[in-house]
């Protein structure tokens, strides 16, 4: 397959079969991700690879603990929180992807932008392995406790969650924007 084609045919999947991750597998697309991406090498990040059921269960209660600190969600969003749960304990795995900061803003975007091209070769080359993903920055989790229990240090910041796993079906393609909607023929409009 092209790489063009890889691009164009790779989507996000958000149903997954029941088929484990292997952890081992994950860390191999990362590695081949990283050496595929160009970076200055004095950058750092990590990741926090969450498979097993264990695990996943521990992340559901994560994601929903901030939404249930409110008593009146708790009463009026329970079923729907509970579906919520439920849904999370079926993805067979989840990679969260943390960059370090720097005091420089510059260095600090570099380094968010470098994680994230990593991130994108990583869906790109599981793609080829019938892994498919889902890049997740929902609201639900963009919260201190949420990065508290995930073990977020000082001086880190949150880039993302990817939902993992294999599928059965490939989604169908949507419609997508052409760059001509977002070119601009001056710096000076």
């Amino acid at each position: 397959m092209s790489l063009e084609s890889l691009i164009r045919e790779r989507r996000t999947v958000r149903k997954f079969n029941n088929l484990p991750v292997s952890e081992a597998l994950v860390k191999s697309l990362l590695q081949k991700s990283e050496q595929l991406c160009p970076h200055d090498g004095e950058s750092q990040w990590r990741y926090v690879y969450v498979g097993t059921d264990e695990a996943r269960e521990r992340l559901s209660g994560y994601i929903s603990e901030k939404v249930l600190e409110s008593r009146i969600a708790r009463l009026t969003l329970s079923k729907v929180i509970e579906s919520y749960q439920r849904r999370f304990l079926k993805i067979p795995a989840y990679l969260i992807a943390i960059a370090d900061t720097d005091h420089d803003p510059i260095k600090n975007e570099e380094i968010y932008g470098t994680i994230c091209r990593i991130l994108q070769n990583f869906q790109l080359l599981s793609w080829e392995q019938q892994l498919g993903m889902a890049w997740i920055t929902e609201p639900i989790i963009q919260n201190e406790l949420f990065y508290k229990r995930i073990g977020l240090k000082e001086g880190e910041r949150f880039v993302g969650m990817l939902e993992i796993g294999y599928f059965d079906k490939s989604p169908k393609a949507r419609a997508r924007t052409t760059a001509d909607r977002y070119w601009t023929d001056s710096v000076y409009q």
